[in-house]
């Protein structure tokens, strides 16, 4: 490919990738946060499955699972302002290596996930009654940046989350998914999830 062609082809992803992080486009997201968690526990469904009500909570629908959606992301990001900002960027090079950041990657322990989520879970108590939160299953889904891998083990003490009061709390982050905390009356696929990180591509 020239180098005109892969900077035009850059500058179209980052259009549509502004245009997918628009606020306006949050159901779409919702639906591929929920799509993504049940693809890592290979799981096969319909895309007519992944449903957005017409009212939230929940903001999903899949089967007998009723995701609430929220993300974790690095203190103070935000993606639409990174994406609009690295396209106004991609519009003024005209050199393709100059698109390059340097990139550190690191990992990322699970029992720091756990934390990040139970910390998250909690705060969400005066925003959710008790009575709604027990019958959601909430779902983060936690995009960090430069975090290329996690550490599994030790699995973390998830018991902090009983308070919490949701049916159900997991996470999906990338390829990998898991849940945090199932009660008994939580979806089947959802309980199975529980005390281990499934991957899309088992290892």
């Amino acid at each position: 490919m020239e180098d005109q062609e892969f900077l035009e082809q850059r500058i179209k992803d980052l259009e549509a990738s502004v245009a997918y992080f628009a606020p306006g486009n949050n159901q779409a997201k919702e639906r591929y946060v929920a799509a993504s968690f049940i693809e890592n526990l290979r799981i096969p469904y319909s895309d007519g499955e992944i449903i957005s009500p017409d009212d939230d909570p929940p903001d999903v629908v899949f089967r007998d699972a009723r995701f609430e959606i929220k993300e974790i992301l690095d203190p103070d990001r935000r993606r639409h302002d990174e994406y609009k900002a690295e396209l106004e960027r991609a519009r003024t090079l005209t050199d393709p290596q100059d698109l390059f950041h340097m990139f550190t990657p690191k990992d990322e322990s699970l029992s720091e996930i756990y934390r990040r989520c139970e910390e998250s879970a909690l705060a969400l108590n005066n925003k959710y009654p008790a009575a709604v939160r027990s019958s959601l299953d909430l779902l983060f889904y936690v995009n960090l940046m430069q975090v290329f891998d996690v550490i599994e083990v030790p699995y973390p003490d998830t018991s902090g989350l009983e308070p919490a009061g949701w049916r159900s709390v997991s996470f999906v982050m990338g390829q990998r998914s898991c849940c945090f905390h199932a009660r008994s009356d939580a979806p089947a696929f959802i309980k199975e999830a529980v005390g281990h990180v499934s991957h899309l591509h088992p290892r």
